[in-house]
């Protein structure tokens, strides 16, 4: 019978052992350390693009707030001049175009709309985690915030806008502005001489819807529109200096 006999097989060495595990070791670490460096380079772009997107978001934001700033001292100056001159008993001294005027004014909508295109995507992908510098961080989730106060005083402020307009529509002759206002400023029902006040039972109760829209306006809504257009305003020239959008 034929026996084979099979050739030594040459015993690694323990040092051998070792070198091929730290070989695989370094390949697997640079691997590794490769992933990491790619996702910081991935991430750091993501980042760039979000405050660069909510610069642009908050210029119009800006613009916006500026808006409704001006809007609202309209209606705050209206309101300080109706007021006074209904506790002074002067309010029906002045001409019916003046009273029609002022009672108008004290109260037209004061409308802020954000623009919350990049903020839903940094809400939505939870993408906050991105924005690793704490300064913008912090004042991104401080601008929302005030974005939630700022919706329950417009809130308020609305419902006790809607009642007033509802008295005054009881109170004067208001349809002939109104008409006048939708581009109809030559018609005969635009030009007639229509007494101001139609119901003077209601008149003290506009004058006190009035006044609570002017107190709310005076000491709520102006200070935090105000407040928000300091924040927006602090936040662009952040962005700018610290991710370097100057030239962008």
């Amino acid at each position: 019978m034929e026996v084979h006999h099979h050739p030594d097989v040459e015993k690694k060495s323990f040092k051998q052992y070792l070198l091929e595990g730290l070989m695989i070791f370094i390949a697997v670490s640079m691997g590794f350390f490769a992933e990491n460096i790619r996702e910081y380079i991935g991430d750091k772009e993501k980042e760039h693009q979000y405050v660069a997107s909510l610069s642009e978001d908050l210029k119009k934001d800006t613009a916006a707030l500026h808006y409704s700033i001006r809007r609202l001292a309209r209606d705050i100056k209206a309101g300080d001049s109706i007021i006074t001159l209904f506790a002074r008993n002067q309010l029906q001294e002045l001409d019916d175009n003046s009273i029609l005027r002022l009672g108008i004014a004290c109260g037209l909508s004061v409308d802020i709309v954000f623009n919350d295109r990049t903020s839903s995507q940094l809400k939505s992908s939870s993408s906050m985690r991105l924005i690793k510098n704490k300064a913008v961080a912090d004042s991104i989730l401080q601008y929302w915030t005030n974005q939630i106060r700022l919706d329950q005083i417009h809130e308020r402020f609305e419902t006790v806008r809607i009642e007033q307009r509802k008295i005054g529509f009881k109170t004067f002759s208001w349809y002939k502005d109104y008409y006048s206002i939708v581009g109809n400023n030559d018609s005969s029902i635009a030009n007639l001489p229509v007494k101001a006040i139609v119901n003077s039972n209601t008149l003290t109760e506009f004058i006190n819807a009035s006044s609570v829209l002017y107190n709310s306006g005076i000491t709520q809504y102006t200070p935090f529109l105000q407040l928000q257009l300091d924040l927006a305003t602090k936040m662009i020239a952040m962005i700018r200096e610290e991710y370097h959008l100057e030239n962008e």
